[in-house]
């Protein structure tokens, strides 16, 4: 009797242990479920922040080059060499940073004129603008803005009867 006794209440407490550890089991694993959903949300958002903040430094970039740009209009040659370097140096930083192989193509094809951009400058010639074009639309790819293909030179129409 004793040990049947025994046995009873060994299995009550194995009960009473099995009815309190499920729920806390199934409590626990809901937590997890929930935790690993709550990390991949975050590692989205951070993957986003960073394309976000990538984006910024390629619009400030752009910034750069569109004062360079209106120095050059302007016929400002002096103040587009003293924006000149900065703007080539945080291409060359940028392009070292991204992780967009697109963006990296476009600012390494910006990087390739930078020679002929500053030579110009030094020259003070205004034909400098005409290589400061295929520079615009590189960061504007880079920005991911829609770039047109350039239309073809179009020659003088031949007078008819002449």
């Amino acid at each position: 009797m004793k040990r049947v006794l025994a046995v009873l209440v060994a299995l009550m407490i194995a009960g009473a242990f099995v009815a309190g550890y499920w729920p806390q089991r199934e409590r626990l694993a809901q937590a997890r479920a929930e935790a690993a959903e709550l990390r991949r949300q975050l590692s989205e958002v951070g993957s986003r922040a960073a394309e976000a903040e990538s984006k910024a430094r390629l619009g400030r970039l752009f910034g750069q080059f569109l004062a360079l740009q209106d120095a050059v209009t302007a016929g400002n040659y002096g103040e587009a060499q003293s924006l000149s370097s900065p703007f080539f140096d945080r291409v060359r930083d940028e392009a070292a940073k991204t992780g967009d192989a697109s963006a990296r193509t476009a600012l390494d094809a910006v990087l390739m004129r930078r020679d002929t951009v500053t030579a110009g400058l030094a020259r003070s010639e205004g034909a400098v603008r005409e290589v400061l074009i295929p520079i615009e639309r590189e960061l504007r790819r880079a920005l991911g803005y829609p770039v047109l293909p350039l239309a073809p030179a179009t020659a003088a129409p031949a007078e008819a009867g002449l």
